[in-house]
C-alpha cells in the first residue's frame, strides 16, 4: 500500500497510556508515545508563546512533571485540545506538532 505523504501525520487513533502518556496510531502505518509533560510546554498559544515573534512565554520549569490531560478532544480533523490538571486549557496542538514531538 502506497502512502500519501500527509499519512505521516494523520492520526487514526489515540489512547492514554495511564497519566503520562498519549499515543498515537498514524496513517503511515508507525505508532508514537509522547509525554503529556513535552505536549504540555510545547503548547503555542497566546499565553504560552509570543504571537507576534514566536517566542515560549511559558516557562517549562512551572509546569509539573506529573502533568495530567484531564481532557482530550479532537479539533476538527487537525489538531487535538487538551483541558490540563494546571488548569490550562486554551492550546490547540495540531497534528503535525504532535507527530514532531513524537520523532
Amino acid at each position: 500500500m502506497a502512502f500519501d505523504a500527509r499519512d505521516r501525520t494523520t492520526a487514526v487513533d489515540l489512547r492514554r497510556v495511564g497519566d503520562k502518556a498519549l499515543e498515537v496510531d498514524w496513517k503511515d502505518g508507525s505508532t508514537s508515545v509522547i509525554g503529556l509533560w513535552l505536549i504540555r510546554v510545547s503548547c503555542g498559544c497566546a499565553v504560552c508563546c509570543n504571537e507576534l515573534t514566536g517566542e515560549p512565554l511559558l516557562d517549562p520549569d512551572t509546569v509539573p512533571l506529573d502533568i495530567r490531560a484531564n481532557r482530550i478532544a479532537p479539533v476538527g480533523n487537525y489538531a487535538i485540545t487538551f483541558e490540563w490538571s494546571d488548569g490550562h486549557d486554551t492550546g490547540i496542538y495540531p497534528w503535525e506538532l504532535i507527530r514532531e514531538l513524537a520523532d
